[in-house]
């Protein structure tokens, strides 16, 4: 069966023709419809029609359970359920080792998407996030009066994102616009009933109540249903994603169901092999390629200290073959020899063995400064709560209770490891990785031998604004600089981007070469929309600021700016680390030198 699907949207201004040749469905292939609104019956039977085992559940915590114990092939999520909140759903499976693999695809059939995409009056414009600033703005123009000094413009922000919200807020007031920020929804049809804004950002999937529930409720009141709405979402609607912003899931919202479209979908990510869900190596994520002959990264080091040898020869097995690097022991003495000899990234103790016990070769670790940082597990058949209390109060990262599930060890050593890394190199200001971890994603592109970008941005006029508003101003301006780079390069949870702070007012990104021209033009253009909005009213007015240079020069500095340079291989090849930076430093300065904010992509060839 072939079939031609079109989806039509107001946001895309066109048809979608999308040509599916869908695969023949693999009779036992357990689905679960996780549909809050019980409107998952449908869909179950046209699966059940197609030789799949179904289930269908209408909470979250049924779900789950059904996850852990059931072991579906595939998950089918309703994104716009009103009976559980589905990011918070999506977010505890991800963050629980036993369920973090589980493959989901996000499909909700609503005709609520007409009041979004088609005629329905309330909505004057949908833009999908990130947002194009200019578009917002021309937006605003059609929909709202225009501010000027006799007449204050208010518009209303209603989303739950609080750093989006800050973006907004700074857009508006650079403008000249009245922003109302209100990130707790349920509050958001009171505000429009007081405030009487001239318009209503709003956005669509926020928890304890969506935007579609807030607009028919605005709908209902005479004195609310005339104020025109721009709908800011991260959701397409009609259209199929194959990773959506919001969830990075593939995501399909439609008023009807594209039932080739959605068979070809979950024969693709349930696995023709039946395979449990692994995660994605870079070569197999669009747009990427083949690795080739890549280096591997170095494996992690766990040392396993067990005293029970078929317990621990059965865990070495398991954690070698998940790609760690094993050491063992069997009493405590000898774990604490193996530690200094090895250095593992992470150690993995029983509780009662001989010698020296769990605890007391834990304690021994957290006494030494050398060893300090490696994070523990803790085996035991213990369970009482004066056992863990203890182990914690010494700094201990989990507990694993006996007999220890084998496939929960690997999840949970992957998951400290990663959050153990998260905090050992982050700067504390923006939370973005820092120069370590930079340096090494750097030379990870380059061993790929794939075509890629590394963007360094500096702010112009930085030291100007912090002699004149201080430093705790311009730290604000540090975070704000962060939220805006992460909201525009970091589309879902599967992008490949990285974002990094050098320190002070240096950033970084490492993206596609295809894509760093455009991201670069787009950072320039949304960071001068937002840039007024750190200064006074009266320096707004004027333009600028008076303060000295580095050489004690007073003079007159313009606004904040942000200056990029852009490094690549796609003329010439990049060896490492230092070339990369100096490169990127010299363009960095390039741009710096224009009166104004501004990228440079380097064109030279040798």
């Amino acid at each position: 069966m072939c079939g031609i699907m079109r989806l039509r949207g107001k946001s895309a201004g066109k048809n979608v023709r999308i040509n599916i040749i869908p695969m023949s469905a693999d009779p036992g292939k357990k689905i679960l419809i996780v549909d809050g609104a019980a409107g998952g019956a449908e869909l179950a039977a046209f699966l059940e029609r197609k030789n799949y085992k179904v289930r269908t559940v209408s909470q979250d915590r049924q779900a789950l359970d059904s996850i852990r114990d059931w072991k579906p092939d595939l998950v089918i999520l309703d994104i716009l359920s009103s009976s559980f909140n589905p990011l918070e759903f999506l977010a505890e499976v991800k963050h629980n080792p036993v369920t973090e693999n589980q493959r989901i695809i996000v499909f909700s059939k609503t005709p609520k998407a007409d009041i979004v995409t088609g005629p329905a009056p309330e909505v004057k414009g949908y833009l999908t996030k990130p947002v194009d600033f200019e578009a917002l703005k021309s937006l605003l123009g059609s929909v709202a009066p225009r501010p000027n000094k006799s007449r204050a413009v208010t518009v209303l922000v209603v989303d739950d994102d609080e750093e989006f919200s800050d973006l907004l807020q700074m857009f508006l007031e650079a403008n000249n616009y009245r922003p109302v920020i209100v990130n707790d929804p349920m509050l958001a049809v009171q505000a429009a009933k007081t405030g009487k804004p001239d318009a209503i950002i709003l956005d669509l999937m926020m928890s304890k109540k969506d935007g579609f529930r807030i607009m028919s409720e605005l709908q209902d009141e005479a004195v609310t249903a005339a104020i025109p709405i721009i709908v800011v979402s991260a959701l397409r609607l009609n259209n199929f994603q194959e990773r959506g912003v919001l969830t990075g899931l593939p995501e399909i919202i439609s008023k009807e169901l594209p039932e080739d479209l959605l068979l070809s979908l979950i024969e693709k990510e349930s696995g023709a092999s039946g395979n449990p869900a692994a995660p994605a190596s870079p070569g197999d994520l669009p747009g990427r390629g083949n690795p080739g002959a890549a280096l591997p990264p170095d494996r992690p080091r766990v040392l396993l200290a067990e005293d029970q040898t078929e317990l621990l020869l059965l865990m070495k097995e398991t954690v070698e073959a998940a790609g760690f690097k094993v050491s063992i022991a069997h009493d405590g003495q000898e774990a604490l020899k193996v530690i200094f000899e090895t250095h593992p990234d992470i150690v993995v103790l029983d509780y009662t063995m001989p010698v020296k016990d769990g605890l007391t070769v834990a304690q021994d670790l957290k006494n030494n400064p050398l060893f300090a940082h490696i994070p523990i597990i803790i085996c035991t058949a213990h369970s009482e709560k004066a056992t863990k209390m203890k182990g914690l109060s010494m700094g201990i990262d989990d507990y694993l209770i006996k007999p220890v599930d084998t496939d929960e060890l690997v999840a949970r050593i992957r998951m400290i490891l990663k959050r153990n890394k998260q905090v050992l190199d982050t700067n504390p200001l923006s939370k973005l990785p820092g120069n370590p971890s930079i340096q090494a994603r750097v030379e990870r592109e380059i061993q790929r031998g794939l075509e890629f970008a590394v963007l360094y941005l500096d702010l112009n006029n930085f030291k100007a604004y912090n002699d004149i508003y201080g430093f705790d101003a311009g730290d604000r301006i540090l975070k704000a600089t962060a939220n805006l780079l992460v909201k525009f390069t970091i589309q879902n949870e599967n992008s490949r981007d990285f974002i990094g702070h050098i320190g002070g007012d240096d950033f970084i990104i490492v993206t596609d070469f295809e894509r760093s021209e455009k991201l670069a033009e787009t950072i320039v253009s949304s960071f001068d929309e937002i840039s007024p909005s750190f200064y006074t009213k009266e320096d707004r007015e004027r333009g600028y600021i008076i303060s000295t240079d580095r050489q004690n020069t007073v003079k007159k500095f313009p606004f904040l700016g942000i200056a990029i340079g852009i490094v690549h291989n796609k003329l010439r090849p990049l060896v490492s680390f230092a070339q990369v930076s100096n490169i990127g430093t010299e363009l960095k300065k390039a741009a710096k030198a224009r009166d104004k904010s501004a990228y440079i992509m380097d064109r030279r060839k040798d």
